[in-house]
Order: C-alpha cells, then structure tokens, then sequence
C-alpha cells in the first residue's frame, strides 16, 4: 500500500489493523506531516443508549484524540480521530463513543502496544532499541513492560533443575539467585531472590502437595541446601548430581596436585617447563597429540604433542597415577548405564581410595556424600538424556544475555518478569488501560541546608573581594 494511494486503501488498512466493520468509517483523509503519516478518522454515530439510566442520547460534538500507531511502509504513523461525545435526553449525563483504539487514555494503539510487548520474547532486546522503533520514550517502554508483562507463579515441572546465580539483585543478604528449570519442557519455570534453605523452604510451603507430588525427578549441583530441601518437599523425587560439577570438582583437584608438583620443581628445570607449559596436554578433555612435530627450543629437538605428553607423564609416578584416575572418572562418566553404574561407581571410588593421594581427598568426601545422587544422574526416564543441568546452564547464559542488555538491571522484581515473558512461552502478556510500575522507592533525600552552602558562599565572595582590596 502506498502512502499517497487512494482511501480505499487507507480504509482497508485501518479495517484489518483495529477489526472495524467498514460501514462504520465515516471519513478519512490522509496527509503528511514533518515525516509522519497523519490519518485523521471519524466514526459513524452509532446512537447508543445512556451509560446511566439507559435513555436515549444525542450527540453534542466530537473532541480531537491522537494516537501512534504501527509505521506505514516503514514511516511513523499517528490516528487524530474524531471522538464523538453523546449526551443523555432523559438524566443529562455526557459520555465518549467506545474507544476501540487505544486503552482508555493512552496515546498509542493496540496493535503497537501488542507489537511492543511481544518485542520482549528476545533476551538480546533492549528497551532503547524498542522505545526507537515504535517512536515512544524508553520511560513508557518500561511502564508497559511493568504492568502488562504477567508473571504469575508456574507449576513445578516432573523433571526439576535447580540451580544458582550470581547477581546483585540476590536479597536478604544473599549473593546469589535460585533458577528453577523445566529439563523436559526446556523452559524456565521460576527465578528466586535468594539461594538460601530458609529462603527456598518459604516459597515451597507456599505450594500445593499436588504441585510438590508433581516432581519425580529433580537434578541439582553440590549445594547441600539443594538436597535437603528436595528430600523435604519432594518426597517421591530421585535426586540428581549435574556430573559435569562431579568431573569439574576431580580436573580442580587434579590442577591442584600439577601445581604443587610443579612447585617442588628448580625453575630451570625440564620439568618445571613441561608442567608450566605444556599441562594442558594432560588437563583437556580432547587433544591431537599425534600432530606434526615442531621444533622445541628447550629441549633441542623436534616434538610432537605425543612426545611431551609421555615426557610429562614421567615426572612423577603420583601424577602418572592422579591422571590415570582422573582419565578413568571420565571414561566411566562418559560410558556407565544405569545398570552398571552403581558398581563401577564404588570400584572406581575404591580406586581412588586406594591411590593414597592427599590432593584426591576431596574427591572421595564428594564420593561419600553424594555418591546415591551421583548414580542417579545415569538414569535415562526422558528421551534417552542422562540427567545434568545442562539446560539450567543454557537457561543462565541467557539470563547472563538479559543482565548485559539491561545495563545491569538491579531491580527483581523487572528481571524476573521479563525472564519468565523471554524463557517460558506459557507466560502470557495482558494490554490493560491501568498502568503501575514495579519502580522501587529511593532512599528519602536529606535535608538541603540552603543556608549554610549560602554562608559558605558569602564568605568565598568576601575572600575575593579583600583579595581585589590589595
């Protein structure tokens, strides 16, 4: 449709965009103005009857209202409608025709606003870029997103994730918040203030027993407050250990004895440099080791990865033995079913055990304590996937994304709203003529003692002029 097309087409337009029955356009004229598209509306009168008494009404005149719209043909557009007034023969009382155009009051329409708020289903959106598009302030931007975004508490999921994030928003003296994720449904289902037991045991027993009965199977990290409150609320749940943390926890430990190793070392040495320099070829997951050899100047000679890992190796029998383990966790991790993988879960811990390695000893109190949640995770209830937090991880960089692009947001109750609106499609919006903002109160502003910075003023002033005196 252009611009400077006929009415009929600027008639068509406005039917389809605000559903309007075609006979009740009275008249319409398009022009434009400083680079906006002005359509200036009226309305047929459609004789309704008192608001009040139900009397027959008469019309007394028509007031101007203005509106934006949705940009025509990529231009800004504003409606200057008509608005016809009636007024009642039998009470007196006055009263404007049905706004089909806008929520009572506002000066943008429904198809803008309803364009607006779905702008927020992306977490890389930022309010200044929106408020650009649609030709409004970031200010009302954020009034629309505080009162139309709903955010109402979600149903716990069968398949639970739980886990934390750090932010300055966390409350009652937390660090962190408490994510909670739908691993099946791959959808965030709610965000916490605070990570704490105390905390996350309030907001549960704000739940239903049918919603807490509804969790079979919740996936954690190794946070014990986690657990506790999983066997408290979720009694019928099997409780997971995300095993990314369990390999995580065993490489710490494993940098930890290369670094005291590593240490023990004169500087000048072979394998000072070898464990400063090459460790990584013990420490990745997946290395090329049968590259083409290169050139070494600390050792003279050319060497593949293959040749320094093997010259590594033989620094020290105890860090021969700490990355055979390590390597042996892995495999298992990667190999174990849920059939087997109780036994070879306790013959690996043996193993362990029995390594005699002080750097390890971490690694089996993380056995002892978590070894049941730890076989848990091998269990495959849903589409073949062993249990992990790896959405929960997936659901926290994103969150990352929102706090970036919300130069970061400070204010829960905002970020909470709009991460549930972008992370969870159930979570509805609703266009209403009431606006509230979730703003929080400042701090009060103390007193402006006038006097005093005039006093000090004066005396500045006199200073100056004893200065010009001499």
């Amino acid at each position: 449709m252009g611009l400077h097309g006929n009415s009929m087409n600027i008639r068509d337009f406005i039917i389809i965009m605000f559903n309007l029955p075609q006979e009740r356009i009275e008249k319409l004229d398009t022009h434009m103005s400083d680079g906006t598209f002005v359509a200036h509306l009226q309305l047929w009168s459609t004789h309704p009857t008192c608001e009040l008494c139900g009397g027959e009404t008469v019309s007394k005149g028509f007031y101007p209202y203005h509106f934006k719209n949705l940009d025509t043909n990529g231009i800004p557009t504003e409606i200057h409608w008509n608005r016809r007034r009636y007024k009642c023969k039998e009470c007196g009382c006055s009263f404007a025709e049905d706004n089909l155009f806008t929520p009572e009051g506002f000066n943008v329409s429904y198809p803008l606003l309803d364009s607006l708020i779905k702008e927020f289903r992306n977490v890389e959106t930022t309010i200044k870029n929106v408020a650009n598009r649609y030709h409004v302030s970031p200010t009302s931007v954020s009034l629309y997103l505080d009162s139309f975004l709903i955010a109402p508490q979600q149903p716990l999921p069968e398949n639970l994730g739980i886990d934390e994030k750090h932010s300055s928003m966390a409350k009652y003296k937390g660090k962190y918040l408490c994510v909670f994720v739908d691993n099946n449904d791959r959808k965030l289902v709610e965000i916490f203030p605070n990570r704490s037991k105390s905390h996350l045991t309030r907001e549960l027993e704000k739940r239903s027993k049918e919603d807490l009965n509804r969790v079979k199977y919740v996936t954690i990290d190794m946070w014990k407050p986690y657990k506790d409150i999983s066997q408290k609320f979720f009694k019928t749940a099997i409780v997971s250990v995300d095993n990314f943390h369990v390999v995580k926890e065993i490489c710490q430990c494993f940098t930890k004895l290369r670094v005291n190793l590593m240490k023990q070392q004169p500087h000048e040495s072979s394998s000072y440099y070898l464990l400063k320099h090459w460790h990584w070829l013990l420490e990745k997951e997946k290395v090329n080791l049968d590259n083409e050899p290169k050139y070494n100047q600390h050792f003279k000679a050319k060497l593949n990865h293959r040749q320094l890992y093997f010259r590594l190796l033989n620094i020290s029998p105890t860090l021969n033995k700490a990355y055979n383990l390590k390597e042996l966790y892995r495999h298992f991790n990667e190999t174990a079913t849920e059939a087997d993988a109780e036994e070879r879960f306790y013959a690996l811990k043996n193993e362990f055990v029995k390594a005699n390695i002080p750097e390890y000893e971490p690694v089996i109190t993380m056995f002892n304590n978590w070894g049941p949640e730890i076989i848990n995770s091998f269990k495959r209830p849903y589409n073949n996937r062993k249990q992990s937090n790896a959405f929960t991880e997936n659901i926290n960089g994103k969150l990352n994304i929102l706090i970036t692009v919300s130069n970061g947001i400070s204010n829960f109750e905002r970020f909470r709203s709009r991460a549930l609106f972008a992370l969870n499609p159930g979570i509805m919006y609703s266009i209403k003529s009431r606006l509230t903002s979730k703003k929080r109160e400042g701090k009060p502003r103390g007193e402006y003692k006038k006097a005093d910075k005039l006093s000090i003023s004066d005396d500045n002033s006199k200073n100056l002029t004893d200065k010009e005196d001499k």
